[in-house]
Parts: structure tokens; C-alpha cells; sequence
């Protein structure tokens, strides 16, 4: 059974509009714990149907992006289907794309 935090990180991950993303300290803050970023991640990972999370939309703080090998297609498709410009691994118009939820 998830705990109130964790549904209330998953839910923060659910409402991310198309053409933005957001931080792992954005999401904990929305989620009511402020001080736990480094755990969201993982609360992903217990969603019940976590693959079905849009994990591309979250991103560290300074605008840098962490892809795998396994997912390094899918992931840039994404980012190119919503107008967000990647250089390498970093966001270019990050500051335009970045949700805060507020």
C-alpha cells in the first residue's frame, strides 16, 4: 500500500505538461517533503505501473538531463516532440521549460 507521499509524488509526475519538465526538488516540494529529492527517484520506481511515468520529464536542477543507453532514442524523441532543445545532456532553454508547479 502507498503511503501518502508516495501518492502525492506520483501525482505531481502525472501533471507535468507536455513541453516542460521538472526537477527531483520540485517534485518534493510539490509533494509536501522539501527536504527529500534524492529519494523521489526510487517512489518513481515503486509506482505500480512505473514505466508508464514520464521519467523524461524530470531532470536535475541545473537543467542536465541523466539518460541511459537503453533509453537514449526514446528519450531525445521525446524531448524533440516537445520542443525541448538538448545539447548533449543539457537543456538549452531549460529556464523556459522548467515547471514549478505554482
Amino acid at each position: 500500500m502507498a503511503t501518502e507521499f508516495q501518492k502525492k509524488v506520483w501525482e505531481a509526475v502525472e501533471s507535468i505538461p507536455f513541453g516542460k519538465v521538472t526537477t527531483y526538488g520540485h517534485i518534493a516540494r510539490a509533494a509536501g517533503k522539501p527536504n527529500a529529492a534524492r529519494y523521489i527517484s526510487r517512489i518513481i520506481g515503486q509506482h505500480p505501473d512505473a514505466q508508464s511515468l514520464p521519467w523524461h520529464k524530470i531532470v536535475f536542477s541545473n537543467g542536465t538531463i541523466w539518460i541511459s543507453d537503453k533509453h537514449e532514442q526514446y528519450r531525445r524523441k521525446k524531448y524533440k516532440e516537445e520542443g525541448i532543445i538538448l545539447q548533449g545532456k543539457k537543456i538549452v532553454n531549460f529556464r523556459d521549460v522548467l515547471y514549478t508547479f505554482e
